[in-house]
């Protein structure tokens, strides 16, 4: 029996993400979201005020808002500012294309932290990935001017077999950036990733990743989060690498059209905010149940002595097989 391995929340999320549209100024080859045109439903700038006094009432502490490209949409900073000027946390994932001293001077100082995506060292690994020629120079000088002006920056990095090998000179990058995370995502075949199979790391690569990502928070300046839940199995009870999986545990994503999932790498929806409220969503969609629910887990990970601590990544299982309570094939126990 596995009665107890159904997991306890709160009420009501800590932390939100919204993807406040789907348009975006790159064209990204590992793009889960497909993202690059804005949805014909979004949200509304009201809409989204709507949402976040909701989330304000109910005590949410966190919004981390993302796309598509953020900065693209004209209302953003309004929208951010109301949540700001409500006592949440905002944080803001971009690529810092469109990022201009009088944003950092104006705007970032509000954000607890920036989170921007960089996919390499060097302009061949970054812009790779990001499909588009001179992102590189533009996004590290950027950093570079929120850092000085005081904005607490973080990097995020999609790992795959393009940029794996240069996890030391990240490190030594990120150094001398002065960031303060680096967020850690694996490449995936969801969405556009859908063509880039050959660069996804295999099982056991992995496991090295993490391995070696342990060795390296002995020397980065920087707290490392892997979006992944696997470092419970290392069984290293010094392990400092931030890994969990929070869907549905502490947190929840809103689409752009308003569409409401426990993960935002997977078009698992439990409800829309025109139609529900979060608080109903959070607590009585069966989708969020589920995710609670290590008794429905299936496959390799139903026999797994760390399913409680881990249970492995339900976006992985859904990608491979659409079913987000199957057995996440990219871990490496059998």
């Amino acid at each position: 029996m596995k009665d107890n391995f159904v997991i306890n929340t709160a009420q009501y999320p800590y932390s939100v993400g919204i993807a406040i549209t789907n348009k975006c100024n790159l064209h990204c080859i590992h793009c889960n979201m497909n993202s690059g045109q804005a949805l014909n439903n979004e949200l509304t700038k009201n809409e989204c005020f709507k949402l976040i006094g909701e989330l304000k009432e109910n005590k949410v502490q966190k919004i981390n808002f993302f796309g598509g490209e953020p900065l693209v949409r004209n209302d953003f900073f309004e929208i951010a500012n109301y949540a700001y000027n409500l006592g949440i946390f905002v944080h803001v994932t971009t690529n810092a294309l469109l990022v201009t001293d009088n944003i950092i001077k104006n705007e970032l100082y509000k954000f607890e932290m920036v989170r921007v995506s960089l996919d390499g060292p060097t302009p061949e690994t970054h812009e790779f990935i990001r499909n588009k020629k001179g992102t590189f120079e533009k996004t590290i000088n950027n950093i570079k001017k929120m850092v000085d002006n005081g904005v607490d920056v973080g990097v995020v990095t999609c790992i795959s077999h393009k940029n794996i090998k240069y996890l030391k000179e990240m490190v030594q990058l990120l150094t001398e950036l002065k960031i303060k995370r680096w967020f850690i995502p694996l490449l995936s075949t969801a969405g556009r990733g859908s063509s880039l199979s050959s660069e996804v790391l295999l099982p056991h690569e992995i496991k090295d990743l993490l391995i070696e990502l342990e060795k390296l928070t002995k020397k980065a300046s920087f707290i490392i989060n892997l979006d992944l839940p696997y470092t419970f199995l290392l069984k290293n009870k010094n392990n400092k690498i931030k890994s969990s999986c929070p869907a549905a545990i502490t947190e929840l994503t809103i689409f752009a059209n308003g569409d409401v999932s426990p993960c935002c790498e997977i078009p698992v929806i439990g409800g829309n905010i025109r139609k529900n409220t979060i608080e109903d969503i959070w607590n009585n969609s069966d989708v969020f149940k589920n995710f609670r629910n290590k008794n429905l887990i299936k496959g390799k990970c139903s026999k797994c002595p760390y399913l409680i601590n881990c249970g492995g990544c339900r976006a992985n299982a859904y990608i491979k097989y659409n079913d987000y309570l199957e057995g996440d094939d990219a871990c490496w126990k059998n």
